[in-house]
């Protein structure tokens, strides 16, 4: 690899470095321009809403806004071609030039293709599709890009239409096919553009059937007539059919071959139509096929009988580079002369010369434009004359124009937030007018705030007290016969054998002691099942403890809705919705007020996500019933460790390892029976704290006084519909504009709001100055 390669190598890894923060930018551009987009509504909708007198809502007409949401999207648009740019696995190069200059020669010496891929022709423009070339060793193929009715109807033929000035444009093939054209000879028409349209017209039936959209592959060989015009033997020699036009039929064309010269691994060649070719809005496709596509362009200049100075149109093409360069400072790094010169005719290669150095470079060789001096029918001398010291210049210089191309856009986009900054503020500005004239006056909303709090807290009150007195009370009758149903299953279960009847259990157990010659191998795994299935089975209270559970949250939900059941309408089946999903929907409010909750949405999530199970709550209290249930147990006078069973082995030892068996699992079910009955006030304590801490935590904490307000604000209208739905539907709109602009803030300042913590001075302070959020 030559180190020119290696130079090229390293600036396309450069660029893709520099691509996730480029993505980042256009993304967040475009974010930028969906939230203005919210934001022209929401101030629309409220400067309609008819509380809002005449002064307010032209206060809030914003002129601005529809040029700044176009500024912003031609910088996420920017940000979206520089990621483009940085993406491409190639440097590009640009060819054009006007026609007869030599392009399509020096595209054919560049790649090695011939007149059948890239044709060159004398008299008349030959490209007629933008074309892109890729250096390929394995591969020789082009793909096509094809027109649909649509886009052939929208990019070629209304461009048409309107540089003709014509007042309408056919919406089909139907009506293109039939569509009556002004006469030729009409001198108020343009007679080149006309004569296109005429016989893109007259020549739709040869390309109709292409116009299929997606991509084509067709073989290098049979390329000519979809990239070029047909030449004047083709045009002449046409039969009643006319003259086949398939380019008509093509967006774009890429070809891969490959190229026959060094340092040509990732360089990729844009051949464009020429600069003075005639066709509607061929300037802007030029301009947005090298913006696009293209790090640095040739500019073919061809010395010949009648083009030996640098004229108008050469002009015109070089301001039109001069745009599309862009934030690059410098237009001679982006592009370039190639001074096409025919050896046998030195004189008129003088004369150019002489006109691009006094002209075009101030009388200094190569001040503001690189001329390169080549004969383009010559490869080698392309080769080594143009490929090889621009491929030089720009493995130096590509980064510094994508510096530059980068900081340029970052500058402008700079620019544009400043400008949003400057509109924020005039639109809070106007807020504040809105905010301090109309309106719920504060006071009011907090007194509905207290009344809510205050009618919540007596009712969770009243239902602590019921609880408490629940738990104080006798053994709950619920309690006691859930753990008479689990202490009858087990004795069930250790008279049928422990599961596996009597008579089986007493084989294997003698099958395995013979087998063994002990009874440790049979008992102590048969301890350690017993013993854990007899555990799972009291662990059957959990549905007693379920049942529990979804009481508390039943009563507590009936005790929130009593004082805002307007916020939980009845389902239309007549059926009470279930506590637990009333009070889900209750944090689900709380999480989703546009004035945060937090505290209140955690009390209650807090509730919600209690487990009261046999496992966690009274296992720890019954394990020591279940030691005896053990092959090596500790005696309890001495302290010595010692075998639980040791019997002959023989029928009667296996019926006496049974009786072993059973009164030990039974002592213990009876063990665990008598425990969890002593624990009978167990549930009814932890359920009474559960609830307690609810409402003290709802009631009381910190924050509850300034959450119920904000709540109240946000869910007044639902709470009390018929005092206050008109005056927040206006609020919620209100609301919404100052939402999008907090988000707008936020973006243009590349960072998240700042976190203000409930309930500090902060916070109160902001809330007081902008009235809630609300009007």
């Amino acid at each position: 690899m030559s180190d020119i390669s290696r130079a090229i190598d390293a600036l396309l890894e450069a660029r893709l470095r520099q691509l996730p923060a480029v993505e980042r930018e256009s993304a967040r551009w475009k974010a930028l321009g969906e939230r203005l987009g919210e934001l022209d509504t929401a101030l629309t909708d409220l400067r309609t809403h008819t509380t809002l007198d005449l002064e307010l809502a032209a206060a809030l007409t914003n002129h601005q806004l529809p040029q700044i949401r176009t500024d912003v999207a031609n910088t996420a648009d920017t940000f979206r071609v520089i990621a483009a740019r940085f993406t491409r696995p190639t440097v590009n190069l640009g060819v054009s030039g006007a026609a007869r200059m030599g392009k399509s020669t020096l595209l054919q010496s560049i790649s090695g293709l011939d007149d059948q891929q890239i044709p060159t022709g004398a008299g008349i423009p030959v490209t007629a599709v933008r074309s892109r070339i890729l250096h390929s060793l394995t591969v020789r193929r082009a793909e096509l890009e094809m027109h649909s009715p649509e886009s052939f109807l929208t990019e070629v033929i209304a461009p048409l239409h309107i540089a003709l000035a014509l007042s309408a444009q056919p919406r089909s093939l139907q009506e293109f096919a039939t569509w009556s054209y002004p006469e030729s000879a009409d001198e108020t028409v343009d007679r080149l553009l006309l004569t296109r349209l005429l016989d893109l017209q007259s020549a739709l039936a040869s390309y109709e059937h292409l116009l299929t959209g997606g991509v084509r592959s067709v073989p290098l060989e049979e390329i000519r007539p979809y990239v070029a015009y047909p030449t004047n033997e083709e045009i002449n020699a046409a039969g009643p059919h006319g003259v086949r036009r398939a380019y008509a039929a093509v967006r774009e064309a890429r070809i891969q071959c490959p190229f026959p010269h060094d340092h040509v691994d990732r360089i990729g060649i844009v051949d464009l139509p020429g600069l003075s070719e005639v066709a509607a809005d061929a300037d802007q496709r030029h301009m947005d096929g090298l913006r696009n596509e293209v790090d640095a362009v040739l500019v073919v200049k061809r010395s010949s009988d009648t083009s030996t100075f640098f004229d108008k149109n050469d002009a015109a093409g070089m301001a039109l580079l001069d745009e599309v360069r862009g934030y690059v400072r410098s237009t001679g790094e982006f592009a370039y002369i190639v001074h096409n010169i025919d050896p046998d005719k030195p004189h008129l290669a003088d004369n150019l010369r002489g006109d691009l150095l006094r002209n075009l470079n101030g009388g200094e060789a190569d001040r503001f434009f690189t001329v390169f001096e080549t004969d383009v029918r010559d490869p080698h001398r392309v080769g080594r004359e143009v490929l090889t010291p621009l491929l030089k210049r720009l493995a130096d210089g590509l980064p510094v124009m994508d510096a530059e191309v980068l900081a340029g856009t970052r500058g402008r986009a700079a620019t544009v937030r400043d400008r949003i900054r400057l509109q924020l503020t005039d639109i809070r500005r106007v807020l504040d007018q809105v905010a301090r004239r109309a309106g719920v006056p504060e006071e009011v909303n907090d007194a509905k705030a207290d009344q809510l709090r205050s009618g919540i807290a007596i009712r969770l009150r009243l239902l602590v007290a019921e609880l408490a007195a629940e738990a104080n009370g006798s053994t709950d009758p619920g309690f006691a016969q859930a753990i008479a149903n689990a202490y009858q299953g087990v004795l069930e279960w250790i008279d049928d054998g422990f599961g596996r009847g009597a008579d089986t259990w007493k084989q294997l157990a003698l099958t395995r002691m013979i087998t063994e010659g002990h009874p440790a191998d049979f008992a102590g795994p048969e301890f350690n099942r017993i013993r854990v299935e007899i555990s799972r089975r009291f662990a059957a209270l959990d549905d007693f403890f379920t049942e529990r559970l979804v009481d508390a949250w039943d009563r507590t939900a009936a005790a929130v809705t009593a004082e805002c059941g307007a916020l939980f309408p009845e389902p239309s089946d007549g059926e009470k919705a279930p506590g637990r999903a009333v009070l889900s929907r209750l944090a689900e409010l709380f999480d989703a007020s546009p004035q945060p909750c937090p505290d209140l949405a955690a009390a209650v999530h807090n509730l919600l996500n209690v487990r009261l199970e046999y496992r966690t709550l009274l296992y720890p209290r019954v394990r020591p019933d279940l030691a005896p249930l053990n092959l090596q147990v500790t005696h309890p006078e001495t302290g010595e460790e010692m075998q639980n069973v040791a019997v002959p082995l023989t029928e009667a030892g296996a019926e006496e390892l049974y009786g072993i068996f059973n009164g030990l699992a039974e002592q213990a079910a009876f063990r665990i029976q008598k425990s969890l009955l002593r624990e009978a006030a167990v549930p009814a304590a932890v359920v009474h704290a559960l609830v307690e801490q609810f409402e003290d935590t709802l009631i009381r904490s910190g924050t509850s006084v300034q959450e119920f307000r904000r709540f109240v604000r946000s869910y007044r209208s639902d709470l009390w519909p018929e005092e206050f739905r008109g005056i927040d539907e206006a609020n919620s709109r209100f609301a919404r504009v100052v939402r999008v602009s907090k988000e707008i803030t936020a973006i243009v300042e590349q960072k998240a709001e700042p976190k203000i913590e409930p309930g500090s001075e902060r916070e109160s302070k902001l809330e007081s100055e902008r009235g809630g959020e609300e009007l």
